[in-house]
């Protein structure tokens, strides 16, 4: 779930971003509302050196029965109800780490991001996924754990 902005550096690496493997299906509103909304704000935080030397970013869309709003067309393309994000920034040897969770829906303003925020091990026991497992267990067990908006500007 690459966003096209994200892909600015080269034309092949921007055309990339329209294949169907980067592709998931969200709601209009979503999609142009607070999905949009947090990648530009990822956007500038990839640019800020002052928080990061590295950012990594996991996105995605649940595909567990319990957690799909339906499926559309003849090969039953999952339709997700919740989209995520997973960021963990590293700084010299400082990892600071935010998740997000939101419903595949419409989101009226005016809202904030921080509603939406947690911590990756909230997140990780919302999705099964094991975000950052190559951290050391030593870093990732503390770094998962956190949640401070402070260390995310403009949030």
């Amino acid at each position: 779930l690459v966003a096209s902005a994200d892909r600015l550096y080269s034309i092949p690496a921007n055309e990339q971003t329209f294949y169907y493997s980067n592709m998931s299906p969200q709601i209009n509103s979503f999609n142009g509302g607070i999905w949009a909304s947090l990648e530009n704000r990822l956007q500038s935080w990839g640019k800020l050196s002052a928080i990061r030397d590295t950012l990594y970013v996991v996105k995605g869309g649940t595909i567990r029965d319990d957690q799909i709003m339906g499926t559309i067309g003849e090969s039953k393309i999952v339709i997700p109800k919740y989209y995520f994000m997973a960021l963990l920034a590293k700084k010299g040897t400082t990892y600071n780490s935010i998740a997000f969770w939101f419903e595949n829906r419409a989101h009226p303003q005016p809202y904030s991001l921080t509603d939406y925020a947690l911590s990756v091990e909230e997140l990780e026991e919302l999705t099964g996924i094991d975000f950052f497992h190559n951290l050391p267990d030593s870093i990732e067990q503390v770094v998962e754990k956190q949640l401070c908006i402070d260390d995310w500007p403009d949030l």
